[in-house]
């Protein structure tokens, strides 16, 4: 089988983002491995490229296309034409597009059975930013983007679902059959050896508003006045909304964390690794989220959870049994699950040893890979019987 992926694809494999390219890389080399001919098709968001390159790295084809940069709707159309140029170049069984805009225009605009993955829901993420305040321009991109989602979403035979919640919000919006297909985390998160250092905390996330990195520091005070020697490392990039990060800083300098606090920036792999393995819990407090992969690559490393009850988190944090769901806003009751799981080493222990063990079952890589084959050959077999 010949398997095109549509999405956000590093350079780098040092330097894998999140969300959707953390996806995109693992299971092309999912794939791979399972003895898939697999290409990646994306676009050089850096903008610097003048044409389109192609390469091979680790076994698979990647074809990084120019970026057009022009208004939005104009920009948007000619970048999905330029995607499903080379889908059909390419000529794959199956073209699978991560992210419900430019990449999955691209895929359903080849002709080529085509698969859909839902990586979050815009409207949700939207309604979060404008409780910041964002200008009219912005608010105006936002629907837009929600707006396009839509359209794709209506025009898609096969759409796969990160989460039960993503299934749940749109299962009235379209009438794709849609399939359930967890993230993959990378192998290595599963092999992490257990080195957690007495007291501490990771928060894998970008400090932005919508990942409430603020409020962990509010509920992360708190905890300093009953555990003084507890730490908080947050590994995440504060470049996105400078005066947010500015906030943050500004925090915890008014309230003494300076020596408590770590402000990692973003890391790569290896280094991000290692901060699981030396955490003894992650915390993530978000005001929204879809299916968070740092739950899940914590959860891989045998490490309990203590996260905010926002969109499809409780699918992936049982409460009390991997971790603690607390309310978003509740600073109090934070601190408290945040104690529990760093001050009882037993309870830490068995909520990593569940953790991993639901990990195992859900998002190893060949776990999902086998989900994603399945869900190929229904769109194959779907596209050739409506043409036949």
């Amino acid at each position: 089988m010949r398997v095109a992926l549509l999405g956000p694809y590093s350079g780098d494999l040092s330097r894998v983002g999140g969300g959707p390219e953390a996806v995109v890389v693992q299971l092309a080399h999912g794939l791979r491995r399972a003895g898939v001919e697999v290409h990646v098709v994306t676009l050089d968001f850096t903008g610097q490229q003048a044409t389109d390159i192609t390469a091979e790295a680790e076994g698979v084809t990647v074809h990084r296309l120019r970026l057009r940069r022009l208004p939005r709707w104009t920009g948007v159309r000619i970048n999905a034409r330029s995607l499903a140029r080379r889908l059909r170049t390419i000529s794959p069984d199956v073209a699978h597009a991560h992210s419900a805009g430019t990449f999955a225009d691209g895929a359903l605009g080849s002709g080529l059975p085509a698969v859909i993955t839902v990586h979050g829901v815009i409207e949700q993420e939207a309604a979060v930013v404008r409780q910041r305040g964002i200008s009219w321009r912005e608010d105006v991109a936002w629907r837009y983007e929600a707006w396009y989602e839509r359209h794709c979403l209506r025009r898609s035979r096969d759409v796969i679902a990160i989460s039960p919640y993503v299934a749940d919000f749109y299962r009235g919006l379209t009438d794709a059959r849609m399939s359930l297909v967890e993230n993959p985390v990378a192998r290595a998160y599963f092999d992490l050896p257990d080195q957690a250092q007495a007291a501490t905390i990771l928060c894998a996330a970008r400090v932005i508003h919508r990942k409430n990195v603020l409020g962990l520091l509010h509920a992360f005070a708190r905890l300093r006045q009953q555990m003084p020697e507890a730490r908080l490392r947050l590994a995440g990039e504060t470049t996105s909304e400078p005066s947010y990060a500015e906030q943050c800083r500004q925090f915890v300098a008014a309230n003494g964390l300076d020596n408590a606090v770590d402000f990692l920036g973003w890391l790569d792999e290896t280094a991000l690794r290692a901060e699981y393995s030396r955490c003894r819990a992650l915390a993530l407090l978000s005001w929204q989220e879809t299916a968070p992969v740092a739950i899940e690559q914590a959860m891989a490393a045998g490490k309990p959870v203590v996260a905010s009850d926002v969109g499809g988190v409780r699918y992936l944090v049982e409460d009390g049994a991997t971790g603690y769901v607390v309310q978003a806003d509740d600073s109090a009751g934070q601190a408290t699950a945040l104690q529990r799981v760093l001050a009882d080493d037993m309870l830490r222990r068995s909520m990593g040893a569940a953790a991993r063990g639901a990990a195992l079952a859900r998002f190893h890589p060949d776990q999902v890979t086998a989900q994603t084959l399945a869900v190929y050959e229904q769109a194959i077999a779907s596209q050739r019987s409506s043409q036949s």
